[in-house]
């Protein structure tokens, strides 16, 4: 994906792509576009009355454009906020296939100084462009941008966004019918709220006509400026039925319907693991104005993989599981953002965006590369780079990618979490559900009840006396420093080949990771250590000896079988063993309920040696799964991470 251009012609900003105008102006408007705005999308969708009484409020754009009226609705939103002194939180879908880049939507917005701060907020937010869902938290919490970079039937399938108002402002029906077509109109009503609006400038027949099939009443009203009429429409109440429906069909997999999350008395939960899927868990909880307790027997000090000195933070990407892929280049894009927002309130570093060096068959990443259309801001191949590697391999560089300083990031995210977040020296031995709370327990002393509990406390996950176990590998890493020496100079920035090496951090170089299965020992191994530095050898000869070794870390990371994170509800699996024994015959004309899951409880585990890079996107998962908030991620996403999948797996092999 690359950013799209646009042209100026008779001082209005035209797409490229489309020859069609982003917005319309007159000579009398103090911002270009903000009349039609208020006029089309914000007066015709009941805004801001519509805002009183509600703490949460989604809209969604379709066509993204300018930004400007997203840009105008933050500046109501946030001014309706400050008028009634209420923590609210606006939620903002913005569908753009073929976005702007930030530069141009400062170019464009940079002439009005009314919308300075507005502007400067998002751009300092803007993703880059890559075909993805990029959520972003603009103003304090109060605004959440989710940027879906992709084909609008794609962004909207399979999802459940509980939109309360839309702005369907794709350029003209004419020239871009897909964005107004029968099926887009009919996801539209599947992702929409109980009443929900949406308006438009057009007023075309044939539009008008397609949402009256998808079920909406809808309306012409006077237009605004050259448009003599514009379309509102409303979804009756009763073309929706809003509860889950009692019934599936197989091939809609009943088994991965989400939980309905009943609305907490007290926003408090409890989460067992302080590592960094724990402490990631906290801190989006926290952003929602949840008060958390995580529990942790080593308490606040880090452990396992999260104790890795210099993990390197990069993309996964797979060339046969697009799904996958889907994930770690939206886990990734999303890190990338944590680490960046809070780098600036940090006066040390633990965030050394240098780029990453990968060897790679040449081959496999050119297909990759053209499958994903991955921009060369996001990787590119990079000709005769490393020294040392095979006839069929190139170097890639990941431009944005680099190494974190765990220790550090980590006392980040506790103090951003502040007096919402309180960590309890304890070891949960197991945990009990009495029907009400969610009881976590050291032997028969209760240590913490609490509503909304989840477990990410990585390889003892499956040590809590829970009936469903969980197919879990421990894989024994070793990681060396290594002392900065004049001819290690050379080594700029980080490479990922047989092993990795970084560039000197604080006067070290570390060097990564062994991969060792089956063992638990704790004790460091001097021939791995060895055979770290006759494989680094291979790319960097002679730079070390192992006289260089300054110290060595030993960790283990706890991986799922299939080597997926284990992300979201934990299911009621006797539900599943009862409701679904025949799905292994595979009955597309059989009904089945959707699934059934244990109250309260989530988990977010086997991160593997990718745990900063996945956790924070799953703990936007679970938190939003928790907090009913749009999903950042797709439908299959969530369905891929589910801990579900190894029950479902196991009924239709038996």
């Amino acid at each position: 994906m690359q950013y799209t251009n646009l042209i100026w012609r008779d001082g209005q900003p035209y797409s490229e792509l489309f020859d069609d105008i982003y917005y319309s102006s007159n000579a009398g408007e103090v911002i270009s576009g903000e009349s039609e705005f208020q006029h089309v999308f914000f007066k015709h969708n009941g805004l801001p009355e519509r805002w009183q009484e509600r703490s949460n409020f989604v809209i969604a754009e379709l066509g993204f454009g300018s930004g400007l009226n997203c840009i105008l609705t933050m500046r109501e939103w946030l001014k309706h906020c400050t008028e009634c002194n209420e923590e609210k939180t606006l939620h903002y879908i913005a569908i753009e296939k073929h976005p702007l880049s930030a530069a141009t939507i400062v170019d464009l917005i940079s002439r009005y100084p009314e919308l300075k701060q507005f502007c400067d907020e998002l751009v300092k937010n803007y993703p880059p462009a890559i075909e993805t869902t990029h959520s972003r938290r603009l103003f304090n919490n109060r605004v959440v941008i989710h940027f879906k970079f992709m084909d609008v039937c794609h962004a909207l399938e399979n999802h459940k966004l509980n939109v309360d108002a839309w702005f369907l402002d794709g350029f003209s029906p004419a020239k871009n019918p897909d964005m107004w077509s029968q099926e887009l109109f009919f996801q539209i009503v599947l992702n929409s709220s109980e009443g929900s609006t949406c308006s438009t400038y057009t007023s075309a027949g044939w539009v008008k006509r397609n949402l009256q099939k998808a079920g909406f009443v809808v309306n012409k009203v006077s237009g605004y400026g050259n448009k003599r009429e514009m379309l509102v429409a409303k979804l009756p109440i009763i073309q929706l039925n809003f509860s889950r429906r009692a019934s599936l069909k197989y091939k809609e997999n009943p088994w991965f319907e989400p939980p309905i999350q009943k609305p907490a008395s007290v926003n408090n939960a409890t989460i067992v693991g302080a590592g960094i899927a724990g402490l990631s868990l906290a801190y989006a909880l926290v952003q929602r104005g949840w008060t958390v307790t995580i529990v942790d027997k080593h308490g606040d000090n880090l452990k396992q993989a999260s104790s890795n000195p210099a993990p390197i933070v990069y993309p996964r990407l797979s060339i046969n599981n697009d799904i996958d892929t889907e994930f770690f280049t939206a886990a990734y894009c999303y890190a990338l953002s944590v680490f960046k927002s809070l780098q600036v309130k940090s006066q040390q570093r633990f965030w050394l965006d240098g780029g990453v060096l990968q060897l790679i068959d040449k081959n496999r990443i050119t297909q990759i590369i053209n499958k994903f259309q991955l921009n060369s801001d996001f990787i590119s191949i990079v000709d005769g780079a490393v020294a040392g590697k095979e006839k069929e391999q190139v170097a890639v560089n990941y431009a944005s990618a680099g190494v974190v300083l765990p220790a550090i990031l980590c006392d980040v995210l506790k103090s951003e979490c502040g007096s919402k977040l309180n960590i309890i020296d304890a070891a949960v031995t197991h945990i009990n559900y009495d029907g009400k709370k969610w009881q976590c327990l050291q032997g028969s002393q209760l240590i913490k009840e609490t509503d909304v509990l989840i477990i990410a406390n990585g390889m003892a996950i499956n040590d809590l006396a829970l009936s469903l176990k969980f197919p879990l590998e421990v894989i024994r890493g070793q990681v060396v420093a290594l002392n900065e020496s004049q001819i290690s100079h050379q080594i700029t920035k980080t490479l990922n080949a047989d092993v990795h090496i970084t560039p000197a951090i604080n006067s070290k170089h570390y060097l990564g990771a062994t991969y060792t299965r089956n063992s638990r020992n704790v004790d460091v191994s001097q021939k791995q250590n060895r055979d770290l530095l006759a494989s680094l050898n291979k790319y960097y000869p002679d730079n070390f000896t192992e006289n260089d070794i300054s110290d060595t870390w030993v960790g283990f990371r706890t991986m799922s079988k299939d080597r997926v994170p284990i992300v979201g509800a934990v299911p009621d699996e006797s539900f599943f063993d009862k409701e679904y024994a025949d799905i292994r015959h595979g009955n597309t004309t059989t009904t089945y309920p959707p699934a059934s899951y244990l109250s309260g409880l989530y988990l977010s585990a086997a991160h593997g040696s990718r745990g900063f890079t996945s956790s924070f996107l799953s703990a936007e998962i679970v938190a939003s799964l928790i907090n009913s908030d749009p999903s950042p991620v797709s439908k299959r996403v969530l369905d891929y991470l589910s801990p579900s999948r190894f029950i479902v797996n196991r009924l239709k092999r038996r």
